[in-house]
């Protein structure tokens, strides 16, 4: 095994995180519950306007019809996004998606203050913390990573998944690499396997080409 481990080719060391589109659907499906609120609160917003309000009034029912229509414009294009398996992935530097849904509870709680003359503090915390994740969006996602990921590396091949035991084979210990139009899977000496299900991948071509790149690693030894 010691002359396998030396006869394998060098190549440099790389991790692709594996972007799996029923857990991205999932993710932006639950993000789409904030835009129910946005359709209440749009309708109040017309309507102090259709009552004339001056003043405070004024300037809530303007805040509430902008920070709804734009949260409910983000909303469609994250819909967009669900039906569609090859939309690619974007790590901007802000989600304007929760910066606008941070904006609605904001104005959600300054309407029921403008009601009752208390300000909802509970609801007022969620809008500073969906705020922070907005524009903190690529810090964030940057500090917790994905939530799994191939490494192909100089000591072997290694798969992680969040909150399950990750895979890791020494090239000396790889059997094959097989590879087909919907999965890959990796066998190790001994029995031990980890299938990636290519089918349910939005990057499934990058990770494609790196295990086609690993076999021919493999079979160079």
């Amino acid at each position: 095994m010691a002359d396998l481990q030396e006869n394998v080719a060098p190549g440099p060391a790389f991790e692709l995180p594996l972007v799996s589109i029923r857990l991205d659907r999932a993710r932006r499906l639950q993000k789409l519950q904030h835009a129910v609120p946005a359709v209440a609160l749009l309708g109040a917003g017309a309507q102090r306007l259709m009552q004339g309000q001056r003043g405070l009034g004024l300037a809530l029912a303007v805040g509430e019809l902008v920070v709804s229509a734009l949260l409910l414009r983000s909303a469609v294009r994250e819909l967009a996004a669900v039906r569609r398996p090859e939309a690619a992935q974007h790590h901007h530097g802000v989600d304007w998606f929760d910066i606008f849904a941070a904006g609605v509870l904001t104005a959600e709680a300054l309407e029921h203050w403008h009601h009752t003359g208390h300000l909802p503090r509970p609801t007022l915390l969620l809008a500073v913390l969906t705020l922070a994740m907005g524009l903190f969006h690529r810090q964030f996602t940057g500090w917790i990573g994905p939530s799994q990921s191939l490494r192909i590396g100089e000591d072997g091949i290694r798969l992680r998944r969040r909150f399950h035991r990750q895979f890791f084979a020494p090239w000396p210990e790889v059997e094959r690499i097989d590879l087909d139009e919907g999965k890959a899977l990796i066998v190790a000496r001994g029995g031990a396997e980890r299938r990636i299900d290519l089918a349910d991948l939005r990057n499934a071509s990058e990770v494609r080409q790196a295990l086609l790149a690993a076999r021919e690693r493999l079979a160079s030894a």
